[in-house]
């Protein structure tokens, strides 16, 4: 799931150069607001997938009978606090769909590759989000899919033309064929929500050889610190204010 959100950071920090040309206007400021928003959001998304991988090194770590005593290891402890963390980084995720859904100012702007990019996560019927959520609602902690996996799909996807409608290619409804086949492959590696025994710490160890988690944080944090950047080197606390203000007044005529 940290490859999903890593994705998703990279496409928004990479995914903006035309701010510069747009007039200010309303557009401009929505833009700002959005933008503010999901900083703010991905930074708590970020803080919960550190103590996941927290956890998940803790339980690595256990050995022998630590990992079914409970004590250490697996036990009730380790799920009970993990999905704990599932619950509140499945809310958090909900929210940053929202903010980047169709009709924001964010995907309205955003360059067509990485548009592109973000199809396979958010989907047209349904995306690899809508498959996570329906693992995390549960409290389980699906480890898919893979950095290859989303970069195997985007290459699937005729490239969106400038002006071309979003979702505007049927072929995107292959898109949809790939990730029921891939939520099979998912499940099977799904933490669950219950008990964790020695089979559960060898996927845990795997997951931490193979996928680098930590590692993945790190490059996390250097778009995360893009994004802010555009967001400081092309709104000011003005636009995000008058945008809120508006937005209030709106609300308060409802």
């Amino acid at each position: 799931m940290i490859e999903i959100i890593k994705t998703l950071i990279d496409v928004l920090a990479n995914g903006f150069p035309g701010i510069r040309g747009m007039r200010e206007d309303k557009r401009r400021r929505q833009l700002g607001v959005e933008l503010f928003l999901l900083c703010a959001q991905i930074n708590q998304l970020m803080v919960t997938a550190e103590d996941i991988i927290q956890h998940l090194e803790n339980y690595a770590a256990s050995i022998g009978s630590d990992i079914n005593d409970g004590r250490e290891g697996g036990g009730p402890e380790y799920p009970r606090r993990v999905r704990h963390l599932v619950d509140r980084q499945r809310d958090d995720l909900l929210y940053v769909r929202l903010l980047i859904e169709s009709q924001s100012a964010v995907v309205q702007i955003i360059e067509p590759e990485a548009y592109n990019r973000l199809v396979p996560l958010l989907g047209v019927k349904q995306g690899a989000l809508d498959i996570l959520f329906r693992m995390m609602y549960v409290g389980d902690l699906p480890l898919g899919p893979s950095q290859a996996e989303i970069d195997a799909w985007v290459t699937r996807i005729p490239p969106l033309r400038e002006g071309q409608a979003r979702g505007a290619s049927q072929s995107l409804w292959a898109v949809d064929r790939l990730l029921q086949e891939a939520e099979s492959r998912w499940r099977e590696n799904v933490l669950p929500h219950d008990s964790w025994g020695r089979d559960v710490h060898a996927i845990v160890v795997q997951y931490l050889d193979e996928r680098q988690p930590r590692r993945q944080l790190e490059e996390i944090r250097s778009s995360l610190s893009i994004l802010r950047s555009t967001l400081v080197d092309n709104f000011t606390i003005a636009d995000v204010l008058v945008e809120v203000g508006e937005r209030r007044r709106g609300i308060r005529r409802l």
